[in-house]
């Protein structure tokens, strides 16, 4: 199994224990965001894209709740 597997399972399964709650899809996501960028000089590439993806699902959230 590739590290990155090991890593992303460690989550998923820390997710369980402490954060049942916590949408499993949004948490790989997450991840590979992390992933994806964990070499770029521009650090703020990083946290760009890991605010549209929070806010898009911060509003998703809200149109479950509205609908």
């Amino acid at each position: 199994m590739p590290d990155e597997d090991m890593t992303l399972e460690t989550l998923l399964a820390v997710r369980k224990e402490i954060a049942s709650d916590l949408d499993e899809a949004l948490l790989q996501r997450c991840y590979q965001i992390q992933k994806r960028f964990q070499f770029s000089d521009d650090r703020t590439i990083s946290a760009t894209e890991m605010e549209k993806l929070i806010d898009a699902h911060v509003a998703s959230l809200l149109d479950e709740t509205r609908g």
